[in-house]
């Protein structure tokens, strides 16, 4: 596990970046229309980093294990084929929103003025640079990745995070400048590694490529269209979110940044290094060594979320003001996003079960399943949306993601246990959630944490509490450095 701790070490630099850059932000817009703005231009890049970029990605890797498996010239025949086209569908796709800036704006924040829209479209289409870049660094990712070179593409969220606090300190803070900061290192980084993987140079044979590429769209099509159907839910809520007040979006976008911190950690480390394992145990018929590395994926995931979702849950606004609250982003603003805090990580164990499960669906080669699930998952999560939002607010959006999130986990957890019944292991799971009830019992009793220093303290006790409870309760497995050993699996 080598390189899932040192991506581990990067992920972390790159959310302390994150969140540094994001108290610029707070410092200096509060919860306003400015700011807003800047999260608004965000919706599109992310958008299409989860929906082009990751699913592209998850797609990828399963396919053209395949490729290699039967020959290597044909594999890099076919990489080099799909390489160019995700530089040239990003580049479309960029180009589009840009064009269409005007209409966009007015589709993703409807409740804007038309002033609001005119003033925003400048730094919109700056954002919108931000999908051609990421499409071609998630595609060298996968190839990367393939190669068991995880480090190099996760320097990508370092890279995108100081380039903006960088831009935010030599300048004054607006919009453009962040987004400018974000594009100029990634840039760099897409011609490092083009470098670093030389069979891109190459030729593609164009009848291999063809008939192979054909192959892999159907192959493609049902993750990408999963990926769409979880972002839309995203979109959805920042849609609603505009016809709310003033400062919605910048709350909603700020309690799950926070929240998702761990499930990022645990997704771009962990999961990274576990997928493609899922994958080639799979493709090699090996169900022992594939229930093992699944449970391995299930004990991690319980390990980063559930004492995150504990801590959170029992001291949100002692969160959010440690980290936001500054210049701007006074106590108000700390308390109206505590709450939003808690709805969200009420969901946040589902959300990482979810992302595992699902990986192990595709390393399955079980696409269709995939989609159906997170169709159903994402309809009922935006129809939720639309019944609540009025009524409750911001609460009600944060609400409707969390209940989605339940559904998608509950529904793809019950198929990775047909297949699979050692890799899901109900017992694990049971012995964390009854550790997270006494956990969660016992700090309710005790004074809230004041200050980071506390709040440290505090997290250092929950996690050794939660070592404690799961080892009375016959957990083994994690605390053993040999099983988690990829070479023994």
């Amino acid at each position: 596990m080598n390189a899932s701790l040192v991506i581990l070490a990067l992920t972390v630099a790159s959310f302390l970046l994150g969140f540094l850059r994001d108290l610029f932000i707070a410092n200096a817009f509060g919860l306003s229309w400015e700011a807003d703005l800047i999260f608004v231009a965000l919706i599109l890049p992310m958008f299409f980093e989860n929906f082009l970029g990751l699913a592209l990605r998850d797609a990828m890797i399963p396919y053209l294990q395949k490729l290699r498996g039967k020959s290597e010239a044909l594999f890099e025949t076919v990489s080099r084929w799909l390489y160019w086209r995700v530089m040239l569908a990003g580049t479309a796709v960029s180009a589009i929103a840009i064009v269409g800036s005007y209409w966009f704006l007015n589709l993703l924040a409807p409740g804007w003025t038309d002033a609001q829209i005119d003033a925003g479209q400048v730094v919109f289409c700056f954002g919108a640079a931000l999908v051609a870049v990421q499409a071609v660094l998630y595609c060298q990712g996968a190839l990367l990745n393939m190669d068991e070179v995880f480090i190099l593409p996760m320097t990508r969220t370092v890279l995108l995070n100081a380039g903006a606090i960088i831009g935010i300190l030599l300048f004054q803070p607006t919009g453009m400048v962040i987004f400018i900061g974000m594009l100029l290192p990634q840039l760099a980084l897409i011609v490092v590694q083009h470098r670093r993987i030389a069979y891109l140079r190459g030729e593609a044979h164009r009848a291999d490529s063809d008939e192979q590429g054909g192959g892999f769209g159907l192959a493609f099509a049902p993750v990408l269209l999963a990926a769409g159907a979880q972002q839309g839910c995203i979109l959805a809520e920042r849609i609603f979110a505009s016809y709310l007040d003033e400062g919605s979006i910048t709350m909603l976008s700020f309690a799950f940044r926070i929240v998702t911190i761990p499930l990022t950690l645990y997704a771009l480390s962990v999961l990274s290094v576990l997928f493609p394992r899922f994958v080639s145990s799979w493709t090699q018929d090996d169900l022992s060594g594939h229930a093992t590395m699944v449970r391995k994926g299930l004990l991690a995931t319980l390990f980063f979320l559930v004492p995150a979702t504990v801590v959170l849950c029992s001291f949100p606004q002692t969160v959010v003001s440690v980290l936001l609250e500054r210049g701007q982003f006074g106590a108000t603003q700390s308390d109206a996003t505590a709450s939003l805090v808690v709805l969200y990580a009420l969901g946040l164990p589902a959300m990482g079960l979810a992302l595992l499960w699902g990986r192990v669906l595709l390393a399955q080669q079980q696409a269709r399943l995939f989609l159906v699930i997170t169709l159903i998952s994402s309809a009922m999560t935006v129809s939720l949306d639309a019944l609540l939002y009025r009524t409750y607010g911001a609460e009600g959006l944060a609400f409707a993601f969390s209940s989605g999130a339940a559904l998608q986990a509950l529904f793809m957890g019950l198929y990775v246990y047909r297949a699979s019944p050692a890799g899901l292991a109900p017992a694990v799971l049971l012995r964390w959630v009854a550790t997270a009830v006494a956990v969660a019992t016992a700090l309710h009793w005790l004074p809230a944490p004041h200050g980071l220093l506390q709040l440290c303290l505090y997290i250092a006790l929950v996690l050794c509490a939660f070592a404690v409870g799961v080892v009375l309760l016959g957990e083994r497995d994690l605390f053993k450095p040999a099983y988690w050993s990829m070479k023994k699996a």
